[in-house]
């Protein structure tokens, strides 16, 4: 299978969204239950035995993937519904692409077209595709000012308050909607890869997701399908399946973050700085206040080697 190059091939058009939802019937022991007019009994606790790495459909009520927009993001939509339509279950996918809302100035903290080429992930699937913000933060510029400093790679609040809160609330929709009488048992496929960090190297295949903490509505598996796919092996998929991307790759960006995102590396910040002259003027503007945008340089930095 021949390479694709660090410029990727033009992406196809991005699809319009599956208007419906597929909504699942009741387990049968469920149905059963209610129409005895029996409260059913909750499920048993969630475990993942240590090491496993096949997601197990039938366990699962429905399956989420995770869509930035990004490369990874459609290497990750792709995998999960092909082995999902090989079990016969690509009915239960939905893909989900959290929305990160807008600046004090009102530019997009995302890059413009991501939720496009989300939404084209999912209609290449024909699988229903949602968009959804947190319900606290109405953007994550706003979650920032309010912290009062960036996030960092000790604290991803960005992470957890904004995109982590979204899907916590998506699943309990989604929970709702399937009306199973019991706390929903849901896959959240996420495009982490081995590659990009030691930490991710780490994480395991499957594991029980912190919010399906006990008391809550909630039984959530943690996913990861193309952990161990290399930047070449995703590019690989991308070519070989005809997985749309984004066209940031095409100018440069080698990867698909917030455009402004204090843990992208330097070259890719230079990069964004060049084609995001406005944005990084606000967030220059703002680091003041917040202390240095990353330890290692600062926004003004930035803009200068982007202006050199």
């Amino acid at each position: 299978m021949p390479k694709m190059q660090n410029t990727p091939r033009c992406a196809a058009p991005c699809g319009s969204a599956q208007a419906e939802r597929t909504a699942l019937p009741p387990a049968p022991a469920t149905a059963a239950a209610s129409a005895a007019g029996v409260a059913p009994a909750g499920p048993a606790p969630l475990t993942v035995p240590g090491g496993m790495t096949e997601f197990d459909f039938d366990a699962h009520d429905v399956v989420l993937a995770l869509t930035s927009g990004g490369k990874d993001s459609g290497a990750l939509v792709h995998e999960v519904c092909a082995q999902a339509d090989a079990a016969g279950q690509l009915h239960k996918v939905r893909v989900l692409h959290c929305d990160l809302g807008t600046t004090a100035e009102g530019q997009l903290v995302e890059w413009p077209g991501a939720e496009d080429t989300a939404r084209a992930h999912a209609a290449l699937y024909d699988v229903p595709f949602a968009v959804r913000r947190s319900r606290r933060w109405p953007s994550l510029w706003e979650r920032m000012m309010s912290h009062g400093r960036w996030p960092g790679h000790w604290a991803t609040y960005c992470r957890s308050d904004t995109k982590t809160a979204a899907g916590r609330d998506y699943v309990d929709e989604v929970g709702r909607e399937l009306s199973l009488g019991r706390p929903p048992r849901a896959g959240y496929a996420m495009g982490m890869r081995a590659e990009e960090s030691p930490a991710r190297a780490k994480k395991p295949i499957l594991e029980v997701h912190r919010m399906s903490g006990k008391g809550t509505l909630r039984r959530v598996t943690t996913w990861l399908p193309v952990h161990h796919l290399t930047t070449a092996q995703v590019w690989d998929a991308h070519q070989q399946h005809g997985i749309p991307h984004h066209e940031a790759y095409n100018l440069g960006m080698r990867r698909l973050s917030c455009r402004a995102c204090p843990l992208a590396g330097t070259k890719d910040l230079v990069r964004s700085a060049q084609l995001n002259p406005a944005l990084f003027a606000e967030y220059a503007a703002a680091e003041p206040a917040m202390g240095q945008f990353k330890p290692s340089i600062s926004l003004a930095q930035i803009i200068d080697r982007a202006r050199s």
